[in-house]
């Protein structure tokens, strides 16, 4: 019995030793924290986001501590940083911070405010964000157009889009002008956009906006492409006043009807004068002495004071200056309308030695050469193209004086088709249109003050405006 009273009076004291050790430890560290301080946090950041761009962010966050004076942004494991400081008296305000140079990638971004003397910080606050770069720019498309048309006389351009894709907030179109600068127009996405080409001198193109997300900070833009468009042809031209105002086209064998050649002549009228004779067109002096060698040869084109229309062409037999006969057609009862555009194409074939005149597309008249007239007759003279009036020689008076508008004036080195007529009256034309000599819109007055042309669209025969004039 005294034996285990003994034992059990010898642990009490071993264990009455050991809490008295622990309880000196435990003064230590309490010792130990006293001296090192307690710790304090800066108030963490919790109203902050990012706005992705271009090889870079925004960070947008609300200080809430006036003791931060600082804020680090790490991204990749802290291996990159950027160092911000707060501005004074910011608490409560939203600060931006730019994150210049960023890879294209998902990263991680870690947040910590510090005190000026470094001593105390914030809790860390992270927040992850797709950077975009060349390779998202890559994957873009540019917007499919369905179709687009100009209207030259009004620098109109009017597109019809195809579906839009996700992402696309604009369109950049972009062109030459004739003051030789580059002009852009930017387009919201739209279905149909119609948009004025101030100054348009062609090389159209456009190009597509993209914003990866709706905070994004910059705008991806796909390459410039081609915009394809077609002209809607509009019949307009050039008023004459049939006073005193006409046009010349210098005389050329371009305009002559040589041994067995074609000349097609087509245009567009519009005229409000029914009750007497005007000149549309006409390259020959009706003097038989104006032209030594070839007489009064040639051909012309009249509206006549009976609503008709009209054409003739006088040839030249052999040597004689004086022609050896001639031929002319009327539209028959097909009468031409009144203050209404109508389109006109006269064939002078000498091969066949006939003259076909088409009124809006349909044969209205023919007339044949006798058969007693030599094959391939000429009608060739010295004699400029008149438009719009008519004299007898070089230094005639000017007569009968068209009043109305003239558009589209074309001449051709071959016979036209009905088909071919047809798609001359609905199609503007180039230098390169085959068996088109010359060609003249005559909206496109070029020059100033009494000094006035109209280019030809082969680049060959400039037409020469008298009696016009503009500032």
């Amino acid at each position: 019995m005294r034996t285990i009273i003994i034992k059990y009076i010898s642990w009490l004291w071993v264990g009455c030793f050991a809490v008295l050790t622990s309880c000196d430890r435990m003064n230590d560290l309490h010792d130990e924290y006293l001296q090192r301080g307690e710790t304090t946090y800066l108030a963490r950041l919790d109203q902050v986001n990012i706005h992705p761009g271009n090889k870079r962010a925004e960070l947008v966050f609300v200080n809430k501590d006036p003791k931060a004076r600082t804020m680090t942004v790490y991204w990749r494991s802290r291996t990159d940083s950027v160092v911000y400081t707060i501005p004074d008296n910011s608490v409560g305000q939203e600060l931006e911070v730019q994150l210049p140079n960023l890879p294209e990638d998902f990263l991680t971004f870690e947040l910590v405010t510090t005190t000026s003397d470094g001593k105390s910080k914030s809790l860390t606050t992270e927040l992850s964000s797709r950077i975009y770069g060349d390779n998202y720019r890559a994957s873009l498309n540019a917007r499919l157009i369905d179709k687009a048309i100009y209207l030259e006389s009004a620098n109109e351009l009017d597109i019809t889009w195809k579906g839009v894709f996700e992402g696309a907030v604009n369109i950049e179109i972009e062109y030459d002008g004739t003051d030789g600068n580059t002009r852009m127009v930017e387009l919201p996405i739209e279905e149909r956009s119609i948009l004025y080409l101030n100054m348009f001198d062609g090389n159209l193109k456009y190009r597509t906006g993209y914003l990866p997300t709706e905070n994004a900070i910059d705008t991806f833009y796909t390459e410039y492409s081609d915009l394809p468009f077609s002209e809607l042809y509009v019949v307009e031209g050039l008023t004459f006043n049939g006073i005193n105002q006409y046009m010349t086209i210098a005389d050329h064998p371009d305009f002559n009807i040589s041994s067995g050649e074609v000349l097609s002549i087509s245009l567009w009228i519009k005229t409000p004068v029914g009750n007497k004779t005007q000149r549309l067109l006409m390259k020959r002096y009706t003097s038989t002495t104006a032209d030594p060698v070839n007489g009064n040869t040639g051909y012309g084109i009249a509206p006549l004071s009976n609503r008709r229309t009209y054409a003739d062409w006088y040839y030249r037999s052999g040597s004689n200056p004086n022609p050896g006969g001639g031929a002319n057609v009327l539209s028959g009862n097909d009468y031409y309308p009144l203050d209404t555009w109508f389109h006109l194409t006269a064939i002078f074939d000498s091969s066949t030695k006939q003259i076909k005149l088409y009124q809006n597309g349909n044969l209205v008249g023919t007339a044949t050469l006798p058969a007693a007239v030599p094959e391939n007759p000429n009608v060739v003279n010295i004699s400029d193209v008149l438009v719009g009036t008519w004299k007898e020689s070089s230094t005639g008076s000017l007569k009968e004086f068209f009043n109305g508008e003239i558009a589209y004036l074309r001449f051709w080195k071959k016979a036209l088709s009905p088909e071919d007529i047809l798609q001359d009256m609905a199609n503007p034309v180039t230098a390169e249109t085959p068996g088109l000599v010359a060609a003249y819109d005559l909206r496109k007055v070029l020059g100033s003050g009494t000094d006035l042309t109209i280019a030809d669209i082969k680049g060959n025969h400039t037409a020469v405006l008298h009696g016009f004039s503009r500032p």
